[in-house]
């Protein structure tokens, strides 16, 4: 009988595992468009306002904010992870779908793209829970950086062939917004055929709509690392929001090729993530996470300061090296860290929290982005940015050197995964 259970569980991983290595395909294709092609459109094609640019930035934040209530609702209608989860990411294929089909009226442009991804990004507390029930916890981290690993070359690939494609004429831009609402549809489609693993939630689990944010109050590590990355997220995505503006905008005097833009800011770190996503899977699973993050905020400050201070296309390509580097790390700890403090039926709860927050600063980082350059130099920008990041990691810092008992469940090794 023990035997079978884990043949069974085997099978599970192993069918997860090919799902999320295709899914792991049109994901990074849709990497390009939150990184790179979505706003170099804006800027080129659409001559748009701060005002919707700010809007199209904010809309993965948009879906992280609502994600607090998605586990809440799927409680309420008794329906599985996986199919649910599919289901939100076909209806974000079909918003997509509205700008392709529309691809010269600015005000679908901005609306079908924002709303995709706010669906997409909306049911990510599901795949986190999937990836703590389907995942062994010894190699949880390993596995998801491999799936990384193919998400960042798919990524590459397209921001490469994107790249030139509006190289040679910029009208070729619908040919983008196609491939991004196929790519919701082929996402869903691999999501859909995952594993249906019994998911029971507690009979006592309450429905209430912010019923999640219970942990917060009740768990403090993770409120502890809830903070830190609250404090790290507001500096590192408002320099993320003005990569491609800082380039791209004539009125910052740079004013780089459309290739040469997609490459710096759409290759070169996912180029990085390529590299580094497994060892940084690796280090995962075998590191405290207090150390890791703190790690991480370090790269992403060297990162952000070497592509603002730089002044010169070598600066540029290996800031940009730098912060992908950090941010192949920060993908996996971001998506998998609540794992390691969530029992089993909770971590969908947890992460929905962490997303929310995530989201909430999302929605604040590119309006501030903004403004803070109307008053500021850029150089003075990354300074700010940079010295916030780091300030994250001293919070977090003295959390770690305690010899408080609550920390060793964040320690490798240190205690089985709680049921």
């Amino acid at each position: 009988m023990r035997i079978a259970r884990v043949n069974e569980a085997d099978a599970i991983t192993s069918r997860t595992l090919r799902n999320e290595l295709w899914r792991s395909i049109p994901s990074g294709v849709i990497d390009t468009l939150t990184a790179t092609f979505g706003m170099l459109i804006a800027v080129r094609v659409f001559h748009m306002s701060d005002v919707a640019k700010s809007v199209f930035l904010s809309a993965t934040s948009g879906g992280m904010v609502a994600s607090l209530f998605v586990v809440p609702l799927l409680l309420r209608a008794k329906s599985t992870i996986a199919r649910t989860a599919a289901k939100v990411q076909l209806l974000g294929g079909g918003c997509m779908a509205v700008s392709a089909a529309f691809p010269h009226n600015p005000l679908l442009y901005i609306g079908g793209l924002s709303l995709g991804l706010f669906c997409l990004t909306m049911q990510i507390p599901l795949l986190t829970q999937i990836y703590r029930i389907n995942y062994p916890a010894e190699k949880r981290g390993k596995l998801y950086a491999v799936t990384g690993v193919t998400r960042a070359a798919a990524a590459v690939c397209f921001g490469f062939v994107g790249g030139k494609l509006l190289g040679w004429d910029i009208a070729n831009y619908t040919w983008l917004l196609w491939a991004f609402a196929a790519s919701g549809f082929v996402s869903g489609f691999w999501t859909y055929g995952l594993p249906v693993t019994a998911w029971e939630a507690p009979e006592n689990s309450s429905t209430s709509l912010w019923s999640s944010m219970r942990w917060v109050r009740e768990d403090r590590d993770f409120r502890t690392l809830l903070i830190s990355w609250m404090i790290m997220g507001i500096g590192n995505l408002a320099a993320a929001c003005l990569f491609v503006e800082y380039l791209a905008n004539p009125r910052h005097g740079i004013n780089l090729s459309e290739f040469n833009v997609a490459w710096i800011t759409g290759v070169v770190p996912v180029l990085a993530r390529v590299v580094f996503s497994y060892p940084w899977g690796l280090v995962y699973d075998r590191f405290h996470l207090f150390t890791v993050r703190a790690v991480l905020n370090v790269f992403f400050a060297a990162g952000i300061l070497c592509f603002f201070l730089g002044h010169s296309l070598f600066w540029w390509t290996f800031g940009m090296a730098l912060w992908g580097m950090a941010n192949a790390g920060g993908n996996v700890t971001w998506a998998l860290w609540v794992t390691k403090l969530a029992d089993k039926h909770a971590v969908a709860e947890y992460m929905s929290v962490h997303t929310f927050l995530t989201g909430v600063r999302g929605l604040i980082a590119p309006s501030l982005a903004f403004a803070m350059i109307k008053v500021m130099s850029f150089d003075t920008f990354a300074i700010v940015c940079g010295m916030t990041i780091l300030s994250a990691s001293c919070f977090i810092g003295v959390r770690a050197r305690s010899n408080s008992e609550s920390t060793d469940r964040l320690r490798p090794g240190a205690r089985k995964e709680r049921l």
